[in-house]
């Protein structure tokens, strides 16, 4: 004469269903976090060889300052200026420093819009009544 228990009165298309959407959730995640990792390297890549390439071109100023004097301020006259801009050199490792911190902005807008991509597919397709959709 007990009460039947509700409770334990559950389908076992619901477990599986709510089973499918977890584990499309978690690759969908590790997915994310495996391209996060690899965006990071790419990323902290990248900085590196900007910073080597603003060290060059701070050497490169640096020999062409010491080639001839500064005025008083510190500052070259108008011809020594003129001279760092036009040497190919100096617009060679700025235009590389210039392309790198492009990139990285770049790279950091793809990061957003990945994220935003990814978060439209984890809905689509673990949305709260599984791939169907229902």
């Amino acid at each position: 004469m007990t009460a039947p228990d509700t409770q334990a009165s559950f389908s076992l298309s619901a477990v599986l269903s709510n089973l499918k959407v977890g584990l499309c959730v978690l690759r969908g995640e590790l997915g994310r976090v495996a391209s996060g990792v690899l965006r990071g390297m790419e990323a902290r890549q990248l900085r590196r060889r900007m910073d080597d390439e603003y060290a060059a071109l701070g050497r490169r100023v640096a020999e062409l300052l010491e080639a001839g004097p500064l005025d008083a301020a510190g500052l070259a006259d108008d011809a020594r200026v003129r001279e760092l801009t036009d040497d190919a050199r100096v617009r060679e490792l700025a235009g590389r420093a210039a392309f790198l911190r492009d990139e990285l902005a770049r790279h950091a807008a793809g990061a957003a819009t990945d994220r935003e991509r990814h978060l439209a597919r984890m809905a689509r397709c673990c949305g709260s009544n599984g791939p169907g959709g229902n």
